[in-house]
């Protein structure tokens, strides 16, 4: 684990909505620090700080001293970041106060290393399940990020949580059976033979005249029908009139 990274840090007196945007205007961020047992304080920071955590070794994970004054120190590490939701500007962060000596729980990458069978020879897709397991651990030995060899993976396996190697370092928390990552076989698509599409289309156009045809001839028979049965009652009014 790299070595506290220092940033100061100010007591906001006013905590008003106007107050924060005059504070984001001079390039810092309101920020709450969460204490361990004390009350939490209210305080303001440099955003170029906050930025240049993220992008050092273990980012969000990064072992911090705050100072405020020449007097006031605290050990701390990030505990949220609220980032605005059009702009995704930082907006806020909260700290959380720690103990050097006492463990915490935080979220640690997962870093894939190598290329799966599966994938390489077998015609499978790789599915990356969980990015993050979380680990408890001594701040000073909170790891950077986790790296698992996925080479040997056929199609239809996975790598779990509970497969992951063991350090006395720190303690994976993640339940057990929790998937890290799988090589999954890739859907079949189903394969329509352009030749039997053709076919069966021009079967249809040739059908189609004849059934036309056949309703042709049915109505015709119909009619020759209506006309013999019209012939026979005007024979059996001439029999009747006959009688009478």
């Amino acid at each position: 684990m790299e070595n506290l990274i220092t940033i100061n840090a100010e007591l906001r007196k006013e905590i008003s909505k106007q107050a924060r945007k005059g504070l984001r205007a001079q390039g810092k961020i309101p920020a709450i620090l969460y204490g361990i047992t004390a009350e939490s304080i209210p305080i303001a920071v440099n955003l170029s700080d906050i930025k240049g955590i993220l992008k050092s070794e273990n980012k969000e994970n990064s072992l911090l001293r705050i100072t405020q004054g020449e007097k006031s120190k605290f050990d701390a590490m990030i505990k949220d970041i609220q980032y605005d939701y059009l702009s995704d500007h930082i907006i806020h962060v909260d700290f959380i106060r720690i103990d050097l000596n006492k463990p915490v729980e935080v979220e640690v990458p997962v870093v894939l290393e190598g290329e799966p069978i599966g994938v390489k020879t077998e015609d499978g897709l790789l599915e990356f399940i969980s990015r993050e397991v979380l680990v408890r651990s001594l701040p000073t030995s909170i790891p950077k990020e986790i790296r698992v060899d996925i080479s040997a993976l056929h199609i239809g396996q996975s790598i779990k949580v509970d497969t992951l190697a063991k350090t006395e370092a720190y303690q994976i928390l993640s339940l057990a059976n929790t998937v890290i990552c799988a090589v999954a076989a890739k859907a079949k698509e189903e394969v329509v033979e352009v030749e039997a599409v053709v076919e069966e289309a021009v079967e249809g156009a040739e059908a189609a005249p004849e059934a036309a045809a056949g309703l042709e001839k049915a109505k015709e028979t119909d009619k020759d029908k209506d006309k013999d049965k019209d012939k026979g009652k005007d024979k059996d009014k001439g029999k009747g009139k006959k009688e009478g």
